[in-house]
C-alpha cells in the first residue's frame, strides 16, 4: 500500500472512536473500549464486536500508524535532559526488546482447620 493510501484511510466515526480509545487508554481492554464508544453494556457483545473490529485491515493500519508515533516518541525521550524521563524511556525500550523481567511468586496453601486440630 502506498504512503498516500495509508494517509487517506477513512474509518466510520464509531470505529475511529473505538480505535482512538484504545490508543489514548492503553491500559483498558478492547471490550471496555468498545463499551465506552458504542451503545451496549453487554460485555459478551462488546468482546465479540471489538474482536471483529480489530480484524479490519483499515483499523489495523490506523492503529499501527499511531503505534509508530509512540515508538518514535519513546526513542526521542531516551535523550531527554531529565534523567527520570530518560531512564523510564530506556526501561520501556529494553523491556520491549529483551522482554520484561518476570517476578516469581510462590503459592502456599495452609489448612488452618488441620493446624488448629493439632494444637487443640
Amino acid at each position: 500500500m502506498s504512503k498516500t493510501a495509508k494517509n487517506t484511510i477513512k474509518l466510520a466515526p464509531k470505529v475511529k472512536a473505538f480505535a482512538d480509545e484504545l490508543i489514548n487508554n492503553p491500559k483498558i481492554s478492547q471490550t471496555e473500549a468498545y463499551i465506552r464508544t458504542h451503545k451496549t453494556n453487554n460485555r459478551t457483545t462488546a468482546r465479540i464486536n471489538a474482536s471483529k473490529t480489530l480484524t479490519n485491515t483499515n483499523v489495523q493500519i490506523y492503529l499501527n500508524k499511531h503505534i509508530d508515533k509512540a515508538r518514535n516518541k519513546i526513542v526521542q525521550l531516551i535523550d531527554s535532559e531529565r534523567e527520570n524521563i530518560s531512564l523510564q524511556a530506556s526501561e520501556m525500550v529494553l523491556d520491549r526488546a529483551l522482554g520484561k523481567p518476570v517476578q516469581q511468586t510462590q503459592n502456599i496453601n495452609l489448612n488452618i482447620d488441620s493446624a488448629l486440630n493439632d494444637i487443640l
